[in-house]
């Protein structure tokens, strides 16, 4: 190789995000959720910089430079080592969304969705064909969840808000959710994964220290969904196969932390929510949607 195509490939290199990781981001991305290394908190109130929107969804008042936290952990496998950084999304006793002139105060809520993903059916191209959207999760020991309540982490919202396509959950999940309402240790401690009709298609522990990395395919001209998942920096596995899914309705991923109450009858209006002085955070790295249709996926 020459001098002049080893110093274009050197340079290509330095200016890739990507080619660090080639063997792991391979599809074309529609969405690009993970954030910049050099990110400040602030950032994310800017529509023009902020992968995210700036307006939905949080609590009324804040801003996302007072939800979100940048901690100072490893990047996660899908993430490129001094290119991307995590993220947090934290609640506390403020995070409640106003619906029109009412507070849902059933809720704590902080909910990201990605900047150009519109809440129309087919409005977009992570609402057509085949596409995997993908995220990491880290536990943040400083702001625990209280998983004896049930949490709503990363769900891909239909446009009419009639449900969800698939829903990513934690803890004790309510009955009228699709689960046991039992608070014991294994419910306690257990993400899902469930489909539109909220049954739950694969459940794996809760890592306290570890990154787990999770993919969702959507198949809309099948109405199949595929789930895939990885422990730490292992590549992504087929836990699932396909399976048939209702995936009709075009809609919105949203990721971040809907933590429900407990003692319950209508969740959105009314319940227990212990007060929480020092708030709660869910860690989140290697936010993508690819493109899948050709049948390809990042693992």
């Amino acid at each position: 190789m020459g001098k002049f195509h080893l110093l274009a490939n050197v340079a290509v290199a330095l200016a890739s995000p990507y080619l660090r990781f080639r063997d792991t981001v391979q599809c074309p991305i529609i969405f690009d959720g993970r954030v910049p290394h050099n990110f400040s908190t602030t950032a994310f109130d800017l529509a023009d910089v902020s992968p995210y929107s700036t307006q939905y969804v949080k609590g009324e008042n804040l801003t996302w430079s007072q939800i979100i936290l940048l901690p100072n952990a490893s990047s996660s496998r899908f993430d490129t080592l001094g290119v991307h950084r995590p993220l947090e999304v934290t609640i506390n006793d403020h995070s409640l969304f106003r619906a029109g002139q009412r507070l849902q105060t059933g809720f704590r809520r902080a909910g990201l969705l990605l900047k150009n993903d519109k809440n129309a059916a087919g409005a977009d191209a992570a609402d057509q064909g085949v596409v995997t959207f993908h995220w990491s999760v880290k536990q943040d020991a400083s702001k625990p969840l209280n998983l004896s309540h049930e949490y709503m982490n990363v769900w891909h919202e239909k446009a009419d808000y009639s449900g969800n396509q698939f829903t990513f959950v934690g803890g004790v999940v309510l009955p009228a959710d699709g689960g046991t309402g039992v608070d014991t240790p294994e419910e306690k401690n257990t993400w899902r994964i469930q489909d539109s009709k909220n049954k739950f298609l694969f459940c794996t522990p809760i890592l306290g220290d570890a990154w787990q990395n999770f993919a969702v395919q959507l198949d809309y001209t099948n109405n199949t969904i595929q789930i895939f998942y990885s422990p730490g920096n292992k590549p992504l596995k087929d836990v699932t196969g396909q399976i048939p899914n209702d995936n009709a309705g075009g809609g919105q991923l949203q990721l971040g932390i809907a933590k429900k109450p407990t003692e319950t009858d209508t969740v959105v209006w009314d319940g227990y929510q212990e007060p929480m002085p020092l708030g709660e955070g869910q860690v989140y790295a290697g936010v993508f949607v690819e493109d899948s249709s050709d049948g390809c996926i990042s693992m």
